[in-house]
């Protein structure tokens, strides 16, 4: 028989409060501008993203993230390649490199199908192959062998597609762009081969996107563009609508038919100017630092033309929120909607004279955090709806009535119910306590918003939402570890059972008895939940109903105990209900969390939700599910349920009592029990995932097979791999 390990498999899912979103990620421009600038795609094609790549389409993709890039005139009459790929073919120069540098394959009928549909799969071999990756360096056979390499290096960042399905353009866009930032088989960046200069992730491409770019311009309300182009971007996402509204900042390219349009803005006081008030190169509006784009825009605010700290202006943002333009006077009105972070009381000292400033400040929909000074003697409590007013006469912020709008967002993230989404709608996912994230459109696809889901919204001229607040609805205020320890959850046994013995009763109670009882309802070892769960001793019905809530969590010995005692059930409370410290894994780093209260978890997968002070709002178990089969995108559960697994599934191994974070190619899921913990619990998961019918691991436990109970300690070396998704609830139904 095979040794096998109990080992603890968990991905995390880390809030978007707290990580900035990848540029990969759907929807997001960069990677379609690149395929585009370096002639992969046509600019004609990115007014139909969704269409299917064939093969022969995306040799010409590959050849255009290569070397050979700038050959492929050359290739000359290529002459006959293929039974079905003649020398006259479009895609004959580009298969003929593609083939002849080992990227691609034809069949062993001597055809290579070019029409075929290109599918996940053979579009991350190809790229693989690209960045010269071998199968010695990969593990396992076809597909998964590939399709976990690709994961493991980023190339699937931003990708919703499973094995089998076809890639369409933006798809294939987001996987040579993420080909650009991860690591080739030599270990640097494979962006850096092309001569791009690569840097946290980011690609620097801006010597070949921005040679034919024209502006920044601000437009008048006579703009005519000089071309009709055949591709939009607004605020960075793609639009059908060329249409340019006074003071939008917009930039253009002829030659790649492409109009890039931005609208949006920072109002408020000038606070700073750097380096110096005559000559500035930023300012600070509303606690923000801009860049200034020109000299022009700098004597705007200059002092030596009576601008600078004090003034109230309208900053028009361009690419980067680069400062395009400045609007001042009457015409610099602003209003802007979101909730209130911190509000901060503080000793002033002005001409010798003491006084109290307040300054408040506010995440609003376009994602920034803006800090206004308000009249000391109001309140603004953390987690309030708010709008920032910004005019010719100064700032003001005042609270918002809720508003809110139910209904399903459609597949395309283009409308809420019966009402469109404009191109260029901010959406905003906050909780009560103050924490608040940006939320793409596509985030929300398929999910079914209730009334109060939304808290509040604002449409534009032509009725469509063009702001949304949304109430905790997508998990991302929510980040996830797996939990090790909880210190301090029973108090201290004599104080407990000096508590008990002071309680009237009939002497025949064993009170020693009655707090070890107490005490292991309350303190499980995490061995003994793990193997609780695949055992089977821990069903996941019943731990679901054991965490749903402390009351629950605590019934099963604590009712009995009252009633054996005569102490009142509320008393018991009061002696457990002291805080705990909380002691965990998150992204393979220790973290501990210390808490006034305590929350019901044991072990295993937990999601946490954080105040803006850092410190804990709430704390959830999550579901366990044993898991049968781990693939390369996705997991099969006991009960034959598939879960979608992240591209970035952090793996632990459970092994004598301690927890080691290792790689998901380390796993071979034949000498393990394989556990998934889910964010069905959490509330705010469990909405996205319902509304959308889909099921993604939050977290994953693998534990090797072993006849032997949780004291059977294994003897074999420790290996593992766990899984947790880090957008939740956010991919179709497998």
């Amino acid at each position: 028989m095979k040794k096998r390990l109990l080992a603890f498999l968990l991905a995390l899912s880390i809030a978007v409060s707290m990580l900035a979103a990848p540029v990969s990620a759907a929807g997001n421009n960069t990677a379609v501008q690149f395929a585009i600038t370096l002639g992969a795609m046509d600019a004609d094609q990115s007014g139909a993203l969704n269409a299917a790549v064939t093969r022969g389409a995306f040799a010409k993709m590959l050849t255009s993230y290569s070397t050979f890039r700038e050959s492929v005139s050359s290739q000359g009459a290529v002459g006959t390649l293929y039974t079905d790929l003649p020398g006259t073919s479009a895609w004959a120069p580009y298969v003929r490199i593609a083939v002849q540098q080992g990227w691609m394959n034809g069949y062993t009928d001597g055809s290579f199908r070019p029409d075929n549909a290109v599918t996940l799969e053979e579009a991350c071999t190809a790229v693989l192959k690209l960045m010269g990756y071998k199968m010695t360096d990969l593990s396992g056979a076809f597909p998964n062998a590939q399709l976990n390499k690709a994961s493991e290096i980023g190339l699937r960042s931003g990708l919703d597609r499973r094995q089998g399905e076809a890639m369409n353009y933006e798809d294939c866009a987001i996987l040579l762009y993420n080909a650009l930032t991860a690591n080739n088989a030599s270990g640097s960046a494979y962006g850096t081969t092309l001569g791009f200069t690569v840097s946290d992730g980011q690609v620097d491409g801006s010597t070949v996107l921005l040679s034919s770019l024209q502006g920044p311009f601000v437009a008048s309300e006579s703009t005519v563009l000089p071309f009709v182009p055949a591709s939009v971007y607004r605020n960075d996402k793609v639009s059908d609508s060329a249409e340019l509204n006074k003071y939008d900042v917009y930039y253009y390219s002829e030659s790649l038919k492409t109009l890039w349009v931005y609208t949006r803005r920072a109002a408020g006081r000038i606070t700073e100017v750097s380096p110096s008030a005559s000559a500035p190169t930023s300012i600070t509006v509303a606690g923000t630092s801009y860049t200034l784009g020109s000299t022009a825009i700098a004597s705007q605010v200059s002092s030596l033309n009576g601008g600078g700290v004090g003034q109230i202006v309208t900053l028009l943002l361009g690419m980067n929120n680069v400062a395009a333009g400045i609007v001042t006077g009457e015409e610099a009105d602003e209003v802007f909607y979101g909730v209130v972070q911190s509000a901060s009381r503080n000793l002033i000292d002005e001409d010798n004279s003491a006084d109290v400033l307040q300054t408040v400040k506010v995440m609003c929909t376009d994602g920034i955090a803006r800090t206004v000074n308000v009249d000391k003697s109001l309140n603004f409590p953390t987690g309030w709806l708010v709008e920032v007013k910004v005019n010719a006469d100064g700032e003001s912020v005042e609270k918002i009535s809720e508003r809110s709008v139910n209904g399903a967002v459609n597949e395309n993230a283009t409308a809420l119910g019966d009402m469109a989404l404009a191109d260029d709608v901010q959406i905003l996912d906050t909780s009560t306590g103050g924490v608040a994230g940006t939320v793409r459109p596509s985030r929300l696809s398929g999910v079914k918003l209730d009334a109060s889901d939304v808290r509040y919204y604002t449409t534009n001229p032509q009725g469509q939402i063009d702001k949304l607040i949304l109430n905790d609805v997508t998990g991302d205020l929510w980040y996830y570890g797996v939990l090790d320890d909880v210190k301090n959850v029973a108090t201290n046994y004599s104080t407990l059972l000096s508590a008990i013995k002071a309680e009237p009763g009939d002497g025949t109670i064993d009170t020693d008895a009655v707090v070890s009882q107490v005490k292991s309802i309350l303190v499980p070892t995490t061995t003994e939940i793990l193997w609780g769960v695949i055992s089977g001793d821990i069903l996941s019905t019943a731990w679901q109903r054991l965490t749903s809530n402390t009351g629950a969590l605590l019934s099963l010995g604590f009712q009995q105990i009252a009633q054996i005692t005569g102490t009142p059930l509320s008393q018991i409370f009061n002696f457990i209900g002291s805080g705990a410290t909380y002691i965990g894994y998150v992204s393979g780093q220790q973290v501990s969390l210390s808490t006034p209260i305590k929350y019901p978890v044991l072990a295993g997968g937990i999601a946490v939700c954080q105040e803006t002070t850092g410190s804990v709002r709430n704390m959830v178990q999550l579901m366990p599910m044993k898991i049968d089969k781990v693939g390369a995108a996705s997991v099969l559960s006991s009960n034959g349920e598939r879960f979608e697994m992240a591209d970035d599934a952090q793996v632990y191994l459970w092994y004598k009592g301690q927890y080691y974070y290792t790689k998901l190619t380390s796993v071979n899921s034949d000498d393990y029990y394989l556990t998934g913990w889910t964010t069905s619990a959490a509330p705010p998961a469990r909405r996205c995932a319902s509304s959308s019918q889909s099921r993604r691991t939050d977290a994953g436990l693998l534990q090797p097979s072993r006849a032997a109970g949780p004291s059977g300690a294994p003897t074999a070396s420790p290996a593992a791999v766990s899984l947790l998704p880090r957008g939740v609830g956010d991919a179709a139904a497998l």
